[in-house]
């Protein structure tokens, strides 16, 4: 990267906007003004070197830095967070496309920093080490959780296929003490089965051990009320508690409304319509799409318990004829109970409307 030799603080307290388009092997990084674009260029993907640049090249400005949230999470924003830059991390999907066909890393590094200059850039609220780490043990959790349907779907197919008794055998320790008897033809494949078996037992070991890490959330005092709170709820357990607290409500005021947190979660619903042509479905999912199944999920416990939540099941089904929407509509209201009792710092009422 060739640098230039400037006159010392000739950009002092001049705003410059640089936009970093991140990628694993380099990083495309474009310097502007409000008015007009510096430069342009490819370098390492190291944030010590392209400090150094902004230092050495543009020395006393302003600096305004911006990237999109990516696969590289938030080690940028926090090494030029701690030296006390102003940097943002912007959601790819905010970006304005201007519809063309070319699609360049030197053309979205320009574009994030035109667009940062405008003020047309949404910033994510970028979650504490603490809360990271919170987040990425509920994905073990689930990898673990995923893989074990996946042993237990694979073992079903295996009974089925041979026509075997136990094909329809209610899942607990004495059916997998069955399993461990059951003896094929081939030695090789009796071998095979076997693993499945004992994968399963590992997994369900460390699946109990992860749910035990995640209980450990609780004892956090802040975060701790939350669940506490949370967890009072008919329905809800302390595992999906700590989960909506970790991804949703780790900062009380994350979302301004209950209705910013169902569209977050894709519970609101939404129209397409042009001319003639209507098409109905819900909103565009900017949330975790394991975090929506998880709540609808409650809502059929909840709906059951809660006679608010029933009333509004059996409005909605009355009046579309359809469960799934209903339901849909049973999870929003919940979660907008949810926000509510979190923000207010109230316990949850049984029977009371959102």
């Amino acid at each position: 990267m060739k640098q230039k030799n400037l006159s010392k603080g000739c950009f002092a307290n001049k705003k410059l906007f640089i936009g970093i388009d991140v990628h694993k092997i380099r990083w495309v990084v474009t310097v502007r003004t409000y008015d007009l674009e510096l430069k342009t260029f490819s370098m390492s993907p190291e944030a010590e070197v392209l400090e150094k640049f902004l230092k050495d090249n543009y020395k006393d400005a302003l600096l305004h830095i911006v990237y999109e949230c990516c696969f590289s999470g938030f080690w940028i924003y926090d090494y030029f967070n701690n030296k006390e830059y102003d940097i943002i991390v912007t959601p790819t999907n905010r970006i304005l496309r201007d519809g063309g066909f070319v699609k360049t890393d030197k053309i979205d590094a320009r574009k994030l920093a035109f667009q940062h200059s405008r003020g047309l850039l949404r910033k994510v609220i970028v979650p504490t080490i603490q809360i990271r780490e919170y987040r990425s043990l509920f994905r073990f959790y689930d990898k673990q959780k995923e893989r074990e349907g996946v042993i237990l779907r694979q073992i079903r197919c295996i009974l089925e296929q041979r026509n075997h008794p136990l094909k329809w055998e209610r899942w607990n320790k004495v059916f997998v003490e069955k399993l461990k008897e059951i003896k094929f033809q081939e030695k090789i494949f009796n071998m095979k089965f076997q693993s499945f078996i004992e994968e399963y037992e590992y997994l369900k070991d460390k699946i109990r051990d992860s749910e035990n890490y995640i209980k450990e959330i609780k004892t956090n005092k802040i975060l701790g009320e939350r669940i506490a709170r949370i967890e009072k709820i008919n329905g809800i357990g302390i595992i999906s508690a700590t989960r909506f607290v970790v991804f949703l409500f780790d900062i009380k005021d994350r979302f301004v409304s209950g209705e910013k947190l169902v569209h977050h979660l894709g519970l609101t619903p939404g129209e397409w319509s042009s001319g003639d042509e209507v098409r109905k479905g819900r909103t565009g999912l900017t949330g975790d799409k394991k975090l929506r199944s998880i709540i609808i999920q409650l809502a059929w416990i909840a709906v059951r318990k809660d006679g608010s939540l029933l009333n509004k099941f059996e409005r909605v089904f009355k009046n579309g004829g359809c469960k799934q929407k209903a339901i849909v509509a049973v999870a929003r209201k919940l979660m907008v109970k949810v926000h509510a009792i979190t923000v207010k710092e109230e316990d949850y009422v049984v029977n009371k409307a959102a």
